[in-house]
């Protein structure tokens, strides 16, 4: 790779991996439940509380590389911190830990897809792990879900996608 995707590349691993089946995270609030999602106005509130800033996932820009390609440290860490603080989500994190796992790509060797549900909700990972555009047959349920996380700040759900460079998004519905 010769750098040209080098933060994208990160975040899109990373949004996958940390997404991916885990334990539950000791410091939920039980009485929440699978019943609570995070609106976007609480996501903001726990995310000062915390001290974790707010997280806009964009391609590449000078303030985020420095010298030949070296990934901003500060950025990346700020996504991961997103990523851990929406793994603290009780649905999703329920989803995570205990609901039926699902290919959603099985026989795309680039585009890394796969679906949790438990309970009626359903939560989707869909990632292209590769330096170029993938074409994607996003399930019709999830075009008018909720995209929690991505790679690139303008994510646009339909039927058909083309996903772009190492694109990757998480959508609840």
């Amino acid at each position: 790779m010769n750098g040209a995707y080098l933060f994208e590349s990160a975040k899109c691993m990373a949004l996958t991996l940390q997404l991916m089946q885990g334990g539950p995270v000791s410091d939920m609030d039980d009485e929440q439940g699978m019943n609570h999602v995070y609106s976007v106005n609480e996501y903001k509130t726990e995310m000062k509380r915390t001290h974790i800033p707010a997280v806009s996932a964009s391609p590449v820009d000078q303030a985020s590389v420095r010298g030949q390609g070296e990934i901003s440290r500060d950025s990346l860490l700020e996504f991961y911190e997103q990523l851990a603080l929406l793994r603290k989500d009780p649905v999703i994190n329920r989803l995570l830990a205990t609901g039926e796992f699902r290919l959603a790509a099985p026989e795309d060797a680039h585009v890394f897809a796969y679906e949790r549900a438990l309970s009626g909700r359903r939560f989707l990972i869909a990632a292209n792990w590769s330096k170029e555009n993938q074409a994607y047959a996003l399930d019709k349920d999830f075009e008018a879900g909720d995209i929690r996380v991505s790679v690139y700040p303008e994510v646009v759900l339909s039927q058909y996608m083309l996903l772009r460079p190492y694109e990757a998004f998480a959508v609840l519905i």
